[in-house]
């Protein structure tokens, strides 16, 4: 769970199975023997894909009737990525999808729909005609007296959505920032959680509006499509299509954030065809969202055209990041890109499609890669 001290929250910790709870699991309702466990972790562990004891059983590898062996040699664990990612990827360039304002400024020279920025925080960066405010009181002025509401906020190298914030308004009557989910936040304190950022900087930008089958689902919140991209030789191709779907009073769609739901998107159609809550032995698919009781099983996401045209509209700018992630927001006013991610966490699709992420097509990809 993540670590919240008021305004924002302070850090992502990604609960992992519990082995010894997961073995006894596997054991008495798979039937899948202890002796059988341990003999798949060493050699999963030890293979290509360096898929570690937690992560065998995050991603349910005991379940024999699911996996053939072969099938849970597909998978990639997180020791694995990283090298994935340097292999397709040129270091020099990942900078411009780290940064958030460096990658905002490129998406606006490409007129590609981006939210607007309307303040950045910072001790000497600036970000075309938006505000820049330097130190604390500057900080909190502004809050009280220049800021545009609603907004969302976020630091500008930020991760999974650690440091986020959707603002509502200001209450001047109690001098507090209210936040989307209603609870306020006196001004001072959300300074205060905002100036440990100033190293690389906080932003402030829209907070946008979701398109109504997005709203009739979800509620008045964003939820976001992540495109795994491909550049191959042939140009852009899109591997993966996902639906981060936010449930609860979560301030981001994250999958990691207790209660969120992760889909399996259809490429072509954009119809969802599988939908999963949580990990492990405790995950479950889920027919209809917890908050809202609408389906989520078969919905077709809106705009999907022109959503994944966007994004390999985008990705063709960036020829030296092979393997991109992008985060659309599906909007009242149409798809808006979010961010790029350099690959993207692969425990994403391989937990949303059921299936590990090494089949024929991306082993062929990552061979081009090593060619080029």
């Amino acid at each position: 769970m993540s670590k919240a001290t008021g305004f924002l929250d302070t850090q992502k910790t990604e609960p992992m199975p519990d082995v010894a709870r997961c073995m006894v699991i596997a054991k008495k309702e798979y039937g899948k023997s202890l002796f059988s466990q341990i003999s798949e972790m060493a050699m999963l562990a030890f293979g290509p894909r360096k898929i570690q004891p937690a992560e065998y059983y995050y991603f349910r590898l005991y379940d024999d009737d699911r996996f053939s062996f072969a099938d849970k040699r597909a998978f990639v664990g997180r020791n694995a990525q990283n090298k994935i990612f340097f292999q397709c990827n040129a270091l020099d360039w990942l900078a411009v999808a780290h940064d958030k304002l460096m990658f905002a400024a490129a998406l606006e020279g490409l007129s590609l729909p981006t939210p607007e920025i309307y303040a950045i925080y910072h001790g000497f960066r600036t970000f075309g005609t938006a505000p820049a405010l330097r130190g604390r009181d500057a900080l909190t002025d502004f809050l009280r007296t220049g800021m545009h509401y609603p907004f969302f906020s976020k630091p500008v190298t930020g991760m999974y959505s650690v440091g986020a914030a959707a603002v509502r308004e200001y209450d001047a009557a109690r001098d507090s920032l209210v936040l989307a989910n209603g609870k306020a936040i006196p001004v001072q304190q959300c300074a205060d959680e905002i100036a440990p950022f100033d190293k690389d900087g906080y932003l402030f930008q829209e907070l946008l509006m979701p398109h109504p089958v997005i709203e009739e689902v979800c509620g008045d919140r964003i939820s976001t499509a992540r495109i795994i991209v491909a550049l191959t030789d042939r140009g852009p191709e899109i591997l993966h299509a996902l639906w981060k779907i936010p449930a609860g009073d979560n301030v981001a769609d994250n999958f990691w954030r207790p209660g969120n739901m992760l889909a399996a998107v259809a490429i072509e159609s954009g119809r969802v065809h599988r939908v999963v809550q949580g990990t492990g032995p405790d995950q479950v698919e889920v027919q209809v969202h917890p908050d809202s009781s609408k389906p989520v099983q078969g919905l077709i996401l809106p705009d999907w055209k022109r959503l994944t045209d966007l994004c390999l509209t985008g990705a063709s700018a960036f020829p030296k990041l092979r393997l991109q992630a992008w985060d659309v927001a599906m909007c009242a006013s149409g798809p808006v890109l979010l961010e790029m991610n350099i690959g993207g966490d692969f425990n994403l699709p391989q937990v949303a499609n059921g299936c590990g992420l090494m089949d024929e097509r991306f082993r062929g990809f990552l061979a081009a890669c090593n060619g080029g």
